[in-house]
């Protein structure tokens, strides 16, 4: 009696607890559907073209970790929204997967495509624990000219994930992804009050964009506002190209979020940790386009700012004073909360340039066209940096532009003269090739080895001793293995 008892339960949860899917095509289809889901079920859009669908996702009950709420394409790219159609989501654990989003877009001002939010403005709402994969937002843009401002995903709430997505197309002012913060009533501005939000985004592709002022980046990690908040977000394995005027490519507004393993190819800005502090960036794959006055590397603003182990390829944008392949910069004095802090105790390690244009490495660079007295740097590192000079440019590797920055240059090499203080000149057979990238023997301080682990374990992320020196070429993410699966790469 015992075991038919058990059997009879067994056969009775798994009757009740199997999974359902539903199938919708339009907004108020789904409205009545989201009351009847839960934890396990399917809600499937059919496919076809839809104008002016404002989507709300906010299923009455919650997803959870094994069992997530799906919402989902027929097929997926074969559901193409346009017109002024948007999606919201709200809830946890929440999977949105295969849209597509092109076309003629009406939307208004600040209204953003996909946004990890309630459409009203209850900010206590917000998703957690949610994913967006595998869809595309592909020339769904107002003009420049419409002085619209707005973004193609908008991601607030904790621990959500944006990955396999598509963005190209974009040509008016906001960023294509921005990650927001929230500011309850009693939020100080630039405090690090506000909740951590520690999202995952990666392997989404970022095809062209322009614009012709500042406010044109592909990702924006906070606002200055926020620029406070320990993030603890993840930017990883994401392909950038052909990101036009704008000088931030990526651009860091908060503490303690990590970059690494993304490909930047062909753009004329750089990845910049504009505000925020406690910041890493290594492992990124960042090559610039010849005749490209433009293009930059990596740029390093605030202080504690941790620079290693980054591959940096014909960058030319070095006339200009805040674009080269590594950039340090000076301060503001009595700088605003939106303006500039010197990067104090930044550390600049085991990087490799190769065939930049002018400087390699700048130091103290301020930004002169706000009229404001300059702070230079303080406690910089330079330690096991690589600058291979095969042009035979004729510019030192490394310019301070301040006598009042202090900065130690340490075990740096360059393989052409002319050779300064802090650099080795290498001899012909020091250089390696192999997968396509230079490489050379390094032997990481170990006093450096002891606060790069600790650091990284502070976002419960392992390395190993080779990864702060050597350039791994799996690092590297190709056009064709980002981005949504279904699109032509």
């Amino acid at each position: 009696m015992i075991r038919i008892a058990i059997l009879f339960n067994l056969v009775f949860f798994t009757f009740f607890c199997k999974a359902n899917s539903f199938f919708v095509s339009t907004n108020q289809e789904l409205q009545k559907v989201l009351n009847k889901v839960k934890a396990g079920d399917s809600i499937i859009w059919k496919n076809g073209e839809y104008k002016n669908e404002r989507i709300l996702f906010y299923p009455g009950r919650n997803g959870t970790e094994n069992n997530p709420i799906t919402f989902c394409a027929e097929s997926p790219g074969k559901v193409v929204f346009y017109g002024n159609s948007q999606l919201f989501l709200s809830g946890d654990y929440l999977i949105i997967e295969g849209f597509k989003f092109e076309g003629e877009c009406t939307l208004s001002d600040g209204e953003p495509v996909i946004a990890f939010s309630p459409e009203s403005s209850n900010k206590y709402d917000l998703p957690n624990h949610c994913r967006v994969t595998n869809c595309a937002i592909i020339n769904y843009s107002v003009t420049e000219e419409s002085g619209k401002n707005n973004n193609y995903v908008a991601m607030g709430g904790t621990y959500n994930e944006l990955d396999h997505c598509s963005f190209s197309g974009k040509l008016n002012k906001g960023p294509t992804v921005v990650v927001n913060y929230f500011e309850n009533e009693n939020y100080v501005k630039g405090s690090d009050q506000a909740p951590s939000t520690y999202h995952h985004i990666h392997h989404n592709f970022f095809g062209y964009r322009t614009y012709s002022s500042n406010g044109g980046e592909q990702i924006r990690v906070g606002v200055s506002g926020t620029s406070g908040t320990k993030g603890f977000n993840l930017i990883e394995y994401n392909y950038f190209e052909e990101s036009k005027i704008e000088a931030e490519v990526i651009s860091n507004k908060s503490c303690n979020n990590v970059y690494r393993f993304n490909t930047l190819f062909g753009n004329d800005g750089a990845l910049v940790l504009r505000h925020g502090t406690d910041c890493i960036a290594y492992g990124n794959y960042i090559i610039g386009n010849q005749n490209n006055k433009l293009s930059g590397g990596i740029r390093i603003v605030n202080p504690r700012q941790l620079v290693f182990n980054n591959y940096i390829e014909n960058i030319e944008g070095a006339d200009r004073s805040m674009r080269a392949s590594i950039v340090v910069m000076s301060g503001f004095e009595g700088a605003g909360i939106n303006e500039y802090y010197p990067a104090d105790k930044a550390i600049v390690a085991y990087n490799t340039i190769v065939n930049p244009t002018g400087n390699a490495i700048k130091l103290s660079v301020g930004n002169a066209s706000k009229g404001k007295s300059l702070v230079a740097p303080k406690d910089v590192l330079f330690i096991g940096n690589l600058v291979q000079n095969a042009t035979g440019n004729s510019d030192v590797p490394f310019k301070n532009y301040d006598v009042e920055a202090s900065y130690k240059l340490i075990d740096n090499f360059i393989n052409n003269k002319p050779v300064i203080q802090g650099f080795s000149e290498l001899k012909s057979g020091d250089l390696k090739i192999e997968n396509g990238l230079i490489s050379i023997d390094r032997t990481v301080d170990s006093e450096l080895k002891t606060k790069i682990i600790k650091k990284l374990k502070s976002f419960n992320i392992d390395i190993e001793e080779k990864d702060i020196t050597n350039f791994n070429p799996d690092w590297i993410v190709s056009k064709k293995n980002s981005g949504a699966s279904w699109m032509s790469k």
